[in-house]
This record gives C-alpha cells, sequence and structure tokens, in this order.
C-alpha cells in the first residue's frame, strides 16, 4: 500500500525512485510490489519503464485522506479550516463587547472543536503509509 500512496503523489516513477524513496532494501522488492499493483490495473508502466496510477482506490487508511492534485491531505483538516473560518468571522462580525453567555459558548465550542479536529488531523497525518 506505500508504493501505491506513493504513486498517488507522484505523476510518474520509476522502480529505483521508490526503492530510495521508500527504503527498500533492493530495487527487486519495488518491483515486485508494482507488479502486483499493476496486476490489479491500479498502475501502468509507460515505455520509458516509469510507473503511473491509472485508477485511484481508497483502502486502508487510505480512505481517510483526499488528494488534491499532487497531496494527500487528512479528510480533518477540512473541518479545521471550517472551524477555523467560522471563528474569524464570528470574532470579526458578530462578537459584542463585553461578551456575553452566547458568545462566550460559541466561541469554546469552537475552540474546542479546533483543538480535536487539529488533534485528529495529526494523528491520521503520522498513519500515512508514505
Amino acid at each position: 500500500m506505500s508504493v501505491y500512496a506513493l504513486l498517488l503523489t507522484h505523476s510518474k516513477m520509476g522502480v529505483r525512485d521508490i526503492q530510495r524513496s521508500l527504503g527498500f532494501s533492493t530495487p527487486s522488492l519495488a518491483l515486485h510490489h508494482l507488479t502486483k499493483i499493476v496486476e490489479m490495473n491500479l498502475a501502468e508502466k509507460d515505455a520509458h519503464g516509469e510507473y503511473s496510477v491509472v485508477k485511484l482506490v481508497r483502502v486502508g487508511s487510505l480512505s481517510l485522506f483526499v488528494r488534491i492534485g499532487k497531496r494527500l491531505l487528512p479528510r480533518f483538516f477540512f473541518l479545521a479550516t471550517l472551524f477555523s473560518a467560522m471563528l474569524v468571522v464570528y470574532i470579526s462580525f458578530f462578537l459584542t463587547w463585553p461578551p456575553t453567555g452566547a458568545d462566550a459558548m460559541f466561541l469554546v465550542l469552537c475552540i474546542i472543536s479546533i483543538v480535536v479536529v487539529v488533534y485528529e488531523s495529526r494523528r491520521v497525518w503520522l498513519l500515512s503509509p508514505f
């Protein structure tokens, strides 16, 4: 799965590139994994011996990521962005001074939500197979 995840983040890679990136002991180990991926019709080999992804499949820890271009981002990243934007908009336009109980409740819930979602994003990022 780590070979497939690495191919997802790069447009094309050769056997030696994959071996070096993933720290495999020999190129034949990388070739073995690439052959399995090609047999499953998830990747293809071009005339120059470089491999690229043909089909996107979400398996294992890859299902916790969203692909944007060449990047894989944890799904929780978008929730963290949403809660942060909500907090900034609320503070900019709706916060009254002195803050009322409703203001305090919203701010506390937003901050707790941001902390929890950022923590979960970090945990998922550390699980990344690449």
